[in-house]
């Protein structure tokens, strides 16, 4: 670090402290200045909290989505476009019906009615998959690179705004406790220091006017999970009327069997009735005695 940089930031220093410990007051900045950076400041916690909490609702599973986001990099670093999609819940569920739809196949209406219903499920997945496409490129990346454009502009414009005037407000102290006129060094920092404000203002109003842009990402938010919604009512309506009638084929098959019949010996041993009180039953010994008395 050169020097005369250095002796600034020592200088900037005394200021902070000063300032924090010894109740020395700065030059204040301006009650305009003061709810921007407020405004700033709400704006910056709001988008961090929303697309924390957009991504919660997309991708629930926090471990399920590290491990997506794992296979996606190496992915890319491989140069394969095409990536592993978080697994939904449905993607489970659907794999679930499938699998004992073909394992129950024996019972032709169950088994017809758990297959559609992965196949149902399926196509839930891909219109989610495709939603939160949608959410990504059309919300939560505009989100992304305000913050990691727009407003970290802002906040290293308003570091520099303090950065200068603490040089400022420490020059105007040692001057004040000189008792020394304004020289060179005190001119150009106050210039400096209403510079830094003046660009760290416009730079605040200008970001504060892109409301329609950010109303219109919130539009495209809403608009792609208005579809996958509407997608997922009407396949599941369709999926619905199609076990109604597998509902109803199936009574009917029930109907068609004829069942066991309860009393009939068809096909079983004859089996002799016993009747105690018949007179044609002898009871005769099972052994006889070796001695008779």
């Amino acid at each position: 670090m050169p020097l005369l940089a250095l002796k600034k930031h020592i200088a900037r220093g005394n200021q902070f402290i000063s300032e924090k410990l010894g109740g020395a007051k700065g030059t204040d900045k301006g009650s305009d200045y003061k709810q921007l950076t407020q405004l700033i400041d709400s704006y910056k916690a709001y988008y961090e909290n929303i697309q924390r909490r957009v991504i919660d609702c997309l991708e629930p599973n926090p471990n399920a989505r590290k491990r997506a986001w794992a296979s996606a990099a190496v992915q890319k670093i491989q140069g394969n476009t095409n990536t592993e999609n978080y697994p939904h819940a449905e993607k489970f569920l659907s794999d679930c019906f499938l699998e004992y739809g073909r394992q129950l196949s024996r019972q032709q209406d169950l088994s017809l009615a758990l297959i559609r219903c992965g196949e149902a499920y399926s196509r839930i997945v891909d219109s989610k998959n495709q939603s939160v496409d949608e959410t990504k490129s059309g919300y939560l990346k505009p989100i992304s690179e305000t913050l990691n454009q727009d407003i970290r502009e802002i906040t290293m414009l308003r570091k520099k705004v303090e950065n200068k005037r603490l040089t400022f407000d420490h020059r105007k102290n040692v001057l004040e406790r000189t008792n020394a006129q304004p020289d060179q060094a005190f001119e150009e920092s106050k210039n400096q220091y209403e510079e830094a404000l003046t660009t760290s203002t416009k730079a605040m109003s200008n970001f504060l006017d892109s409301e329609v842009e950010q109303i219109e990402a919130l539009f495209n938010f809403v608009t792609a999970q208005l579809s996958f919604y509407q997608d997922a009512a009407r396949i599941l309506s369709d999926l619905r009327g199609e076990l109604q009638m597998r509902m109803l084929d199936a009574r009917d098959h029930a109907r068609q069997n004829t069942p066991y019949p309860v009393g009939s010996k068809q096909g079983l041993p004859d089996i002799p009735s016993f009747d105690p009180e018949s007179t044609n039953l002898q009871l005769k010994p099972k052994y006889d005695s070796m001695f008779s008395f």
